[in-house]
């Protein structure tokens, strides 16, 4: 990372989503990293603070991105117009897809923190470098948890997929992505949930 991306002030801190309940309430893993996420957005002044993911729930049509948001704002005191909930991404690679190309483009982000878990790092820091590419500084935080060895197999399982879906796509290139993610993402071609 060059010094001209390190001293930059800090655009976003991107929290990520775990689970909540029907009612919007977050589950430990997600309190975890929202807590994390204001200790970050607090530390480093940063700009704004983003939540991220959509209403997954079938008994719920409750974005988790709004619970998020809710839950800090009564949590933390984040004034609302400081947090910005991103409610397309059903998955990691969502998140870098939608925050991209739906805030930091547009508000011309360069400096931006992510907030997860601690086993979900790597595989976080991956998806965010090949989808928003070389002209962003991206930090990935995590919370530390302790994750059991079925958690830790599906990391590994889920960081293969991710490869395999986006092998031959150029890192960083929005349509390509996009053309990839519409076509041979199970969350986002119609697999697994309604095509995109």
């Amino acid at each position: 990372m060059n010094n001209e991306k390190t001293n930059l002030r800090v655009d976003a801190v991107i929290v990520l989503a775990n689970l909540m309940d029907s009612s919007g309430v977050l589950n430990l893993e997600s309190s975890a990293r929202a807590e994390k996420s204001v200790e970050i957005y607090n530390q480093l002044q940063a700009k704004n603070l983003v939540t991220c993911g959509w209403a997954y729930r079938d008994d719920s049509n409750i974005t988790i991105a709004e619970a998020f948001k809710n839950h800090i704002i009564t949590r933390y005191g984040i004034p609302s117009e400081r947090i910005i909930a991103e409610k397309n991404s059903r998955d990691t690679v969502g998140d870098a897809y939608f925050t991209k190309t739906t805030l930091a483009l547009p508000k011309a982000w360069r400096k931006i923190y992510v907030v997860t878990s601690d086993y979900h790092v790597e595989r976080t820091k991956e998806i965010f470098k090949f989808i928003y590419g070389n002209d962003f500084s991206i930090d990935v935080i995590g919370v530390e948890l302790t994750a059991n060895e079925l958690t830790l197999r599906n990391e590994l399982k889920s960081l293969e997929a991710f490869r395999n879906t986006f092998k031959g796509v150029q890192e960083g290139n929005d349509l390509q992505i996009f053309a990839r993610l519409k076509r041979q993402h199970p969350f986002y071609n119609g697999k697994i949930y309604t095509k995109i």
